[in-house]
Protein backbone atom coordinates (compact mmCIF):
# COMPACT_ATOMS: atom_id res chain seq x y z
CA UNK A 1 0.00 0.00 0.00
CA UNK A 2 1.31 3.37 -1.06
CA UNK A 3 -0.53 6.49 -0.34
CA UNK A 4 1.06 10.29 -0.50
CA UNK A 5 2.36 12.06 2.74
CA UNK A 6 0.45 14.62 4.92
CA UNK A 7 1.50 18.11 5.36
CA UNK A 8 2.76 20.07 8.26
CA UNK A 9 1.01 23.18 9.50
CA UNK A 10 2.33 25.61 11.71
CA UNK A 11 0.13 26.81 14.88
CA UNK A 12 -0.73 29.75 16.70
CA UNK A 13 0.04 30.00 19.99
CA UNK A 14 -1.08 32.62 22.65
CA UNK A 15 1.18 35.34 21.77
CA UNK A 16 -0.03 35.37 18.06
CA UNK A 17 3.45 33.57 16.76
CA UNK A 18 3.59 30.65 15.86
CA UNK A 19 4.53 27.07 17.15
CA UNK A 20 7.11 24.00 15.98
CA UNK A 21 4.89 22.62 12.69
CA UNK A 22 2.88 19.60 13.44
CA UNK A 23 4.41 16.37 12.33
CA UNK A 24 2.27 13.38 10.84
CA UNK A 25 2.31 10.24 9.99
CA UNK A 26 2.91 10.73 6.52
CA UNK A 27 5.83 12.80 7.17
CA UNK A 28 7.21 9.59 9.29
CA UNK A 29 6.91 7.25 6.80
CA UNK A 30 8.64 9.91 4.25
CA UNK A 31 11.96 10.36 6.75
CA UNK A 32 12.09 6.71 6.88
CA UNK A 33 11.11 5.68 3.23
CA UNK A 34 9.13 2.78 5.25
CA UNK A 35 6.45 0.26 4.33
CA UNK A 36 3.09 1.30 4.96
CA UNK A 37 2.10 -2.15 6.61
CA UNK A 38 -1.47 -0.34 7.77
CA UNK A 39 -2.31 3.03 8.33
CA UNK A 40 -6.11 4.53 7.78
CA UNK A 41 -4.77 8.09 8.15
CA UNK A 42 -1.50 9.36 7.06
CA UNK A 43 -2.00 13.07 8.73
CA UNK A 44 -2.65 12.08 11.99
CA UNK A 45 -0.42 14.06 14.07
CA UNK A 46 2.78 13.09 16.13
CA UNK A 47 4.20 14.42 19.36
CA UNK A 48 7.09 12.32 19.70
CA UNK A 49 9.16 9.11 19.75
CA UNK A 50 9.54 6.81 21.79
CA UNK A 51 12.56 3.95 20.42
CA UNK A 52 12.94 0.67 22.41
CA UNK A 53 12.80 -3.39 22.77
CA UNK A 54 11.54 -3.81 25.84
CA UNK A 55 7.74 -2.90 26.53
CA UNK A 56 7.85 -1.87 29.86
CA UNK A 57 10.26 1.05 29.19
CA UNK A 58 7.44 2.05 26.48
CA UNK A 59 4.99 2.67 29.08
CA UNK A 60 7.12 4.01 31.23
CA UNK A 61 8.68 6.88 28.87
CA UNK A 62 6.05 7.18 25.82
CA UNK A 63 3.74 9.51 25.99
CA UNK A 64 0.12 9.86 23.87
CA UNK A 65 0.91 10.60 20.31
CA UNK A 66 4.24 9.19 20.21
CA UNK A 67 5.67 7.09 17.58
CA UNK A 68 7.33 3.90 18.69
CA UNK A 69 10.32 2.50 16.89
CA UNK A 70 11.07 -1.14 18.21
CA UNK A 71 12.72 -4.40 16.67
CA UNK A 72 10.51 -6.19 18.63
CA UNK A 73 7.80 -8.03 16.31
CA UNK A 74 4.83 -9.29 18.07
CA UNK A 75 1.37 -8.68 18.98
CA UNK A 76 2.45 -7.47 22.43
CA UNK A 77 3.71 -4.23 20.75
CA UNK A 78 0.68 -3.64 19.20
CA UNK A 79 -0.84 -3.61 22.95
CA UNK A 80 1.37 -2.00 24.33
CA UNK A 81 0.96 0.46 21.78
CA UNK A 82 -2.74 0.64 21.99
CA UNK A 83 -2.75 0.73 25.67
CA UNK A 84 -0.32 3.82 25.85
CA UNK A 85 -2.47 5.94 23.04
CA UNK A 86 0.42 5.79 20.60
CA UNK A 87 0.64 7.36 17.06
CA UNK A 88 2.09 4.42 15.24
CA UNK A 89 4.54 1.41 15.03
CA UNK A 90 7.61 1.35 13.13
CA UNK A 91 9.35 -2.38 13.21
CA UNK A 92 12.44 -1.84 11.92
CA UNK A 93 15.93 -4.08 11.17
CA UNK A 94 14.01 -4.79 8.31
CA UNK A 95 11.67 -7.73 9.84
CA UNK A 96 8.67 -9.15 8.64
CA UNK A 97 5.31 -8.21 9.94
CA UNK A 98 3.40 -11.18 10.63
CA UNK A 99 -0.10 -11.67 9.77
CA UNK A 100 -1.29 -11.93 13.28
CA UNK A 101 0.12 -8.48 14.05
CA UNK A 102 -1.17 -6.93 11.09
CA UNK A 103 -4.46 -8.09 11.92
CA UNK A 104 -4.30 -7.00 15.79
CA UNK A 105 -3.04 -3.54 14.81
CA UNK A 106 -5.92 -3.15 12.28
CA UNK A 107 -8.58 -4.40 15.07
CA UNK A 108 -7.19 -1.87 17.88
CA UNK A 109 -6.60 0.59 15.21
CA UNK A 110 -2.65 1.03 15.29
CA UNK A 111 -1.09 1.97 12.40
CA UNK A 112 2.01 -0.05 11.23
CA UNK A 113 5.23 0.65 9.19
CA UNK A 114 8.61 -1.24 8.22
CA UNK A 115 11.38 0.21 8.29
CA UNK A 116 15.13 -0.98 6.99
CA UNK A 117 16.80 1.08 9.25
CA UNK A 118 18.31 0.46 12.40
CA UNK A 119 16.37 1.67 16.00
CA UNK A 120 19.52 4.06 16.50
CA UNK A 121 19.01 5.59 12.61
CA UNK A 122 15.04 5.67 12.67
CA UNK A 123 15.09 6.97 16.25
CA UNK A 124 17.72 9.83 15.04
CA UNK A 125 15.39 10.35 11.53
CA UNK A 126 12.23 11.24 13.57
CA UNK A 127 14.17 13.19 15.99
CA UNK A 128 15.49 15.49 12.90
CA UNK A 129 12.04 15.57 11.72
CA UNK A 130 10.37 16.36 14.97
CA UNK A 131 13.22 19.16 15.04
CA UNK A 132 12.63 19.90 18.86
CA UNK A 133 13.35 18.21 22.23
CA UNK A 134 10.27 16.50 23.76
CA UNK A 135 7.82 19.16 25.83
CA UNK A 136 8.52 17.28 29.12
CA UNK A 137 11.51 14.55 29.42
CA UNK A 138 11.29 11.50 31.16
CA UNK A 139 12.37 11.26 34.89
CA UNK A 140 15.98 9.66 35.33
CA UNK A 141 15.32 6.27 36.58
CA UNK A 142 16.68 4.63 39.62
CA UNK A 143 19.03 1.61 38.36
Amino acid sequence: MNTESGTSAAAPNAAGGEVALATTLGEVRQALGAEIVWCPDLTAPVTGIVAADLMSDVLVDARPGHVLVTGLVNVQVIRTAAIADLAAVVFARGKAVPADVVDLARQMNVPVFASHDSLFEAAGRLYAVLGRAPAEPAARRQG
